[in-house]
């Protein structure tokens, strides 16, 4: 029973080492030093983060806004990747998700960012690439307990990219 057993153990390592060549034969990393090849460009899902407070605006005729950081990914890369074409908008619903998924329903606020003005919006970190966007509320003050926001990208194509909505409290009444 012992020598059975000092046997395994002593196999132990060579177990290992083959579940962590296993693991790892998918795994790949960028080429080109951290350079999206143009292959990979196409952009397949945005994710939208949301500072769930409202922050007091500077801007006349604004009661306040949001801080947001939207992030762009495509099936080649698992980090954020820059948004090179087409138009980043987030769009803002006085109410709730429901209201926010329905195409018929006009958003209340809508903050449009070409692809030309966005790398100055960009930041680096261990998401990747994403997009930091202060968005101050001009108008009248959203009535709603909710707000829901989403992040739609269009492509130069014409190809449509939506978040799901992210709702927030309306700290903004």
């Amino acid at each position: 029973m012992t020598n059975l057993t000092s046997r395994r153990l002593a196999n132990l390592p060579v177990c290992g080492l083959l579940l962590a060549l296993f693991c790892l034969q998918g795994c790949t990393s960028p080429t080109g030093g951290g350079l999206i090849s143009r292959r990979g460009d196409s952009i397949h899902e945005l994710h939208l983060f949301v500072l769930p407070v409202a922050l007091k605006s500077a801007e006349p005729g604004a009661h306040g806004g949001f801080a947001v950081r939207v992030f762009a990914s495509s099936r080649a890369h698992a980090k954020g990747v820059p948004i090179r074409g087409g138009t980043l908008e987030i769009l803002a619903y006085d109410g709730t998700p429901q209201l926010a998924a329905s195409q018929t329903v006009k958003p209340d606020q809508v903050w449009a960012y070409p692809a030309v003005k966005l790398p100055s919006l960009a930041v680096s970190g261990s998401l990747g690439t994403g997009y930091e966007l202060t968005l101050p509320w001009q108008g009248p003050r959203p009535a709603s307990s909710r707000l829901s926001l989403v992040a739609r990208h269009t492509g130069a194509s014409g190809a449509v990219l939506l978040t799901s909505p992210v709702v927030i409290p309306n700290s903004l009444k």
